[in-house]
């Protein structure tokens, strides 16, 4: 960077009325000192900048000859940048080269310095046989802003990042457990305090449902995780997990109603679990009324805009062109619709042979097929 603080000290007293002299004793230097300075032949010590900046009533970034606004207008542009890269994928060298760039523009920016840690991830953490200097620099990177910022939410959002790269790429159980405990509970969370407030009229009721129905989707997340893959899936379980997950759906349908508009998906995915069980338990009627369910809130999901935000069970499995965020635009990215992926992917397992040839299940491929996309 050519700095030219020689000329803007020159400028600033010279429009003052200051001499040399009068700056150098305030400053506690040589008048021969300040000339210098303003010939182009040195630079003020970087422990003077503050008090020369100080005695002019400017900020150090204009008397270093930096022009705020257009700092700002490159920051907003790597910030855009970062975020249409994060959209898009197809990450690679430069990428990354790109980013240690921007990051080194501009140090003291959370976020960019952020996003070099989320490409070497998103370079490194999916491969077969992953590089471990990059991951462990990622890590140190997330660590290091997980410690320092002031900013609550952006913690959570890094340590939601860091436990990602434990649980894929370091496949660390305990560093993940750790990290884990870092983010705030449930029972903290804001949605859980925002949501109570409303009922004491202190806050607009408007977000506070907002609030619910993001706890109540990770809730109804969590709780299907651990009915599916925690606890033990033996034919005398099979029963207890049925009414655990009509639970999770009687949860859905206290907070949302009959229509869960974002979160068709999810429900969708509950009754289509539920029908695996009964299918395996010779409850073949049974099983249809679960996919028949499971189809109506397809068809529904099917509706949804192009632009409209909800989330999905199905986004890591889909064949997504782009990278896809969790509660970000989905239909404007993906190739396929939550039915193209059931119909496709699901119904087609053999589990579900001893229905297929029933009129039932015909109708349901059938309704699929039309708004499967």
């Amino acid at each position: 960077m050519n700095l030219k603080i020689g000329a803007a000290i020159k400028d600033l007293r010279t429009r003052r009325g200051v001499t040399q002299e009068q700056l150098s004793v305030f400053l506690g230097v040589t008048p021969q000192a300040v000339s210098r300075w303003e010939a182009g032949n040195g630079y003020p010590d970087i422990e003077l900048l503050p008090a020369i900046a100080g005695f002019f009533s400017v900020s150090t970034d204009a008397l270093l000859g930096l022009d705020v606004n257009e700092r700002e207008a490159r920051r907003r542009e790597i910030l855009l940048a970062i975020q249409e890269q994060s959209e898009t994928g197809g990450d690679s060298a430069e990428t990354l080269q790109a980013a240690r760039r921007y990051a080194a523009e501009f140090p003291a920016d959370e976020r960019i310095r952020m996003n070099v840690a989320d490409v070497l991830c998103r370079l490194h953490m999916w491969e077969d046989r992953p590089d471990m200097d990059a991951l462990e620099e990622a890590e140190k990177l997330y660590l290091t802003l997980a410690d320092t910022t002031q900013d609550d939410e952006f913690r959570c959002e890094v340590l939601e990042s860091l436990a990602g790269l434990y649980a894929v790429g370091l496949r660390d159980t305990f560093r993940l457990e750790r990290t884990l405990r870092r983010l705030p509970t449930m029972k903290y969370s804001r949605e859980s305090v925002a949501s109570s407030l409303s009922r004491y009229g202190k806050n607009d009721p408007a977000p506070a449902q907002e609030y619910i129905e993001m706890l109540t989707a990770s809730l109804g997340s969590a709780l299907e995780q651990y009915i599916v893959r925690t606890l033990p899936n033996d034919p005398p379980h099979w029963d207890e997990k049925v009414r655990m997950l009509e639970g999770v759906l009687a949860l859905y349908r206290f907070i949302f109603g009959d229509e869960p508009v974002y979160y068709n998906a999810n429900v969708a995915c509950l009754y289509r679990i539920i029908a695996t069980y009964r299918v395996a338990q010779g409850r073949h009627d049974d099983a249809l009324d679960s996919l028949e369910r499971m189809c109506a809130h397809l068809q529904a999901d099917s509706r949804a805009k192009a632009g409209d935000k909800f989330t999905s069970p199905f986004v890591s499995e889909m064949a997504c062109p782009e990278q896809v965020q969790p509660f970000g635009p989905f239909h404007a990215h993906i190739i396929h619709n939550n039915a193209w992926y059931v119909l496709h992917n699901k119904l087609p397992q053999a589990r579900y042979d001893p229905i297929r040839e029933t009129p039932r299940f015909g109708k349901i491929v059938e309704a699929l097929t039309a708004v499967a996309k």
